[in-house]
């Protein structure tokens, strides 16, 4: 325990030496595990669009509708002492955010599947179309057929799910074990 705490102040103290830098952005490869630390607060610097992943996936050439992976999970008293499926939930959204954050900020042309981000909404993607959940709650909120290949979409979206705009669609890649 006490190498964890000296290899947590280390990394805080390379981050510190970093932001006196020129600029006041972070950035890098390396700083992207800083945000294991911190969720993404984006949201209280305006209200608008917020991103959202679908999925779909293909059984014997026949493609299903799009779902959200991220149904609303159900509220209970004891909630509020323990509560570890939606705080998974709320972390794989944080990790949505994060990737409408870094889409955002790559340049024209650029190839979105070499960032992390992509790479772990990929991996949610297919567990969400493989039927795994929040503890007890499913990831999409209908039972799909087994699928053999998986498409995932990043949407935009108001409160108004007809206010929606897409941000990226994946190819069809197909499913793992």
């Amino acid at each position: 325990m006490e190498l964890t705490a000296v290899l947590i102040l280390a990394y805080f103290a390379l981050l510190f030496l970093t932001l006196r830098g020129r600029s006041r952005v972070i950035q890098g490869p390396w700083l992207f595990f800083l945000r294991a630390f911190f969720p993404n607060w984006k949201f209280f610097h305006a209200v608008g669009h917020v991103p959202h992943v679908y999925v779909r996936g293909e059984s014997a050439g026949v493609w299903t509708d799009w779902h959200l992976v991220y149904p609303r999970l159900r509220r209970r008293w004891h909630h509020v002492f323990h509560n570890p499926a939606v705080n998974l939930a709320l972390s794989h959204q944080n990790l949505v955010d994060h990737f409408a954050s870094d889409l955002n900020g790559l340049p024209d042309g650029a190839d979105a599947s070499q960032l992390a981000t992509y790479q772990l909404v990929t991996r949610l993607a297919h567990q969400a179309i493989r039927g795994d959940g929040w503890g007890s709650t499913p990831m999409i909120d209908a039972a799909l057929p087994p699928v053999q290949r998986f498409q995932f979409e990043l949407r935009m979206e108001l409160p108004e799910p007809a206010h929606s705009e897409l941000m990226l669609r994946s190819p069809e890649l197909a499913v793992w074990d």
